[in-house]
């Protein structure tokens, strides 16, 4: 298991109070985000034979052709240069960005250089704070890789710089050189991010509408299924409602037959009768009971 945050921050804290820093790079952007400059600081304050010093870090700098005497000699003095760089930052907008590779020891060191040498915050979220105060926003491009399709934060600088084929201004391993490759890596990343994230955004915005659709045509697809079945269901109720009256009907036409029977049945008269013309109304026939007798009897 690694080390917690608070542990790695007092680690930090106790290396950056206990040493001076020997060079700072640092490359200036314009608003629209290109490299105005680059400029190399070298400070006189580290004297190698009697401060803290870790002799292979001191040895790996030589290797990649740090002039260690010549920096002493010829070097400015951390507080001079502070002095007037912490003026020069007071007269620029407070929107000033910072953009570091890996940079809790750059923004440390820079902390410790602007408020004149003070101990470092007792915890990290005291540093973060007094970074975000003293320093506003900041960008580190080692986590950005994260972000960055094709690429992965645990890749060094270099590594970054030879995926996004960006070649290196002077010797790997200087500030200056560190600064400006670190300035450019950030100017490309940060477009391919940008584009990256609004690829992302149009897609799920496809998507989503996708998805729109498709729920839309569910619903409708339900809304017709249950139309439907409304639908039988009438035509259901209508048929049952047929059927009820049929059967009555059919009842209702047994039940008169019935009544028929048992109460019509035709019935022999009790003599005979017959047809005689009636009187009265000039024609016509009317049926009445005549007897043998009757003078109306043919």
């Amino acid at each position: 298991m690694g080390a917690s945050d608070e542990t790695r921050y007092g680690n930090m804290r106790f290396n950056v109070d206990g040493t001076k820093p020997i060079q700072l790079g640092f490359t200036l952007f314009d608003k629209v985000g290109r490299t105005r400059g680059t400029w190399e600081v070298n400070f006189s304050d580290f004297d190698g034979t009697k401060d803290a010093k870790n002799e292979k870090s001191l040895d790996f700098l030589r290797r990649n052709g740090l002039d260690l005497k010549r920096i002493r000699e010829e070097g400015i003095a951390i507080s001079d240069f502070f002095g007037e760089f912490t003026q020069i930052l007071k007269e620029e907008d407070k929107r000033v960005a910072w953009v570091t590779f890996d940079g809790s020891y750059d923004l440390a060191y820079l902390l410790q250089g602007l408020t004149g040498g003070k101990p470092m915050p007792e915890t990290r979220k005291d540093f973060d704070q007094t970074v975000q105060r003293l320093l506003g926003q900041t960008y580190d491009v080692k986590q950005m890789a994260g972000l960055c399709e094709g690429l992965n934060s645990r890749f060094g600088l270099q590594r970054i710089a030879d995926e996004l084929q960006i070649k290196r201004a002077g010797e790997a391993h200087h500030a200056g050189s560190d600064s400006d490759l670190t300035a450019r890596v950030f100017t490309i990343m940060s477009t391919r991010i940008a584009r990256d994230q609004k690829r992302k955004r149009d897609q799920f915005q496809l998507d989503r509408e996708r998805g729109y659709l498709a729920v839309k045509e569910v619903e409708h697809e339900l809304m017709m299924e249950r139309g439907y079945l409304a639908v039988k269901e009438v035509e259901h109720e209508l048929m049952m409602k047929r059927g009820y009256i049929a059967v009555k009907e059919v009842e209702h036409e047994l039940m008169m037959k019935r009544r028929m029977r048992k109460c019509y049945v035709p019935i022999q008269p009790p003599r005979p009768v017959m047809f005689a013309p009636y009187p009265s109304y000039g024609g016509g026939c009317f049926v009445v009971p005549v007897t043998w007798r009757s003078p109306n009897y043919v």
